[in-house]
């Protein structure tokens, strides 16, 4: 028969085991509590989107009466929800569940409104030329606490992707940001078949529509597809303690293949002196004019009047 001493010794232990477990310490009531703090940002995106509908003229306005209302909602003031920002910031972990959390509902959000992968594979193409291959997150939170500042991804190529190819990667970028710049970036990093590498940075300084876009005018084919989401460190010597996140949402990777020319003269890509078939031309391309001649491969390519050139390439 066994000690009774050693039996209560060894039941008093695990009692101890499970009540450190159990009893870890919650967020102090002096600050916003977890789930609420998590609805109340959530309400924040949805309400910033808000302000950027409708006459720009008035965007500051409704910006200030959407945020009251989000904080009317929840009961709070901003300064109880500054002061709480303060203790997360402190308490990364925490923040960075929240901020899992409002990913999730993001993504979620965003396959209601159609926006999964398999619903848009062949949303701008029936037959495939321009086809969306990206699988990763449909929607991203990000703010300058390491932890949570950054997204990384990276595209399968098969023999789907062809020589000649062109990629433009879209989103939506919303900043809730009380001081401090906005000062994110989206890279796409695209690995030539000669092991080239060309990198496409679009810069996120503002709420708007954003894309990358980078062309295979040399025929050379591609090998790998990378990239990140980065919400860059504040230059201040401090960290900041007030509210500074981006939320980006509705992201697309658009491949999109060259098209052969109907009346002879070789293959021209998609949006070069033709319309796309079945499908839109990505916003911002540079594409020829209208009835202009395609360059020779590796020369540059006259932007369409009235559009920007956009960012140049960078070849590593």
């Amino acid at each position: 028969m066994r000690n009774p001493k050693f039996i209560l010794s060894v039941f008093c232990l695990l009692a101890t085991i499970f009540m450190t477990v159990s009893c870890k310490p919650g967020v102090p009531d002096d600050y916003i509590q977890p789930g609420k703090m998590e609805d109340i940002l959530y309400d924040y995106h949805i309400a910033m989107a808000m302000a950027d509908q409708g006459d720009p003229s008035q965007h500051d306005e409704r910006v200030v009466a959407y945020k009251a209302a989000v904080l009317r909602k929840y009961d709070v003031s901003e300064q109880q929800v500054d002061k709480s920002m303060q203790y997360y910031i402190r308490h990364t972990d925490r923040l960075h569940d929240i901020y899992n959390n409002l990913a999730e509902r993001l993504n979620d959000e965003a396959k209601d409104l159609g926006a999964s992968g398999a619903s848009m594979a062949k949303e701008y193409s029936q037959n495939g030329d321009t086809t969306n291959v990206w699988r990763g997150a449909q929607a991203l939170v990000l703010s300058p606490e390491p932890g949570v500042n950054s997204y990384s991804f990276s595209v399968k190529v098969d023999t789907a992707f062809h020589k000649g190819d062109n990629l433009s990667l879209e989103f939506n970028a919303n900043y809730i940001i009380q001081d401090g710049m906005r000062n994110a970036v989206a890279v796409l990093n695209v690995k030539l078949m000669n092991d080239s590498v060309v990198s496409q940075v679009a810069r996120i300084t503002s709420d708007s529509r954003m894309q990358a876009f980078f062309s295979d005018f040399g025929n050379i084919g591609i090998k790998e597809v990378s990239g990140y989401f980065l919400f860059l460190p504040s230059s201040d010597i401090q960290p900041p303690t007030t509210l500074r996140m981006l939320f980006v949402t509705n992201i697309r990777l658009l491949r999109i293949h060259k098209v052969a020319a109907q009346n002879g003269g070789g293959d021209a890509s998609v949006g070069g002196g033709q319309q796309p078939v079945n499908g839109p031309q990505p916003s911002g391309q540079p594409m020829p004019p209208a009835g202009a001649p395609m360059p020779a491969p590796g020369q540059p390519v006259p932007p369409r009047p009235g559009v920007s050139p956009g960012i140049q390439p960078r070849v590593n």
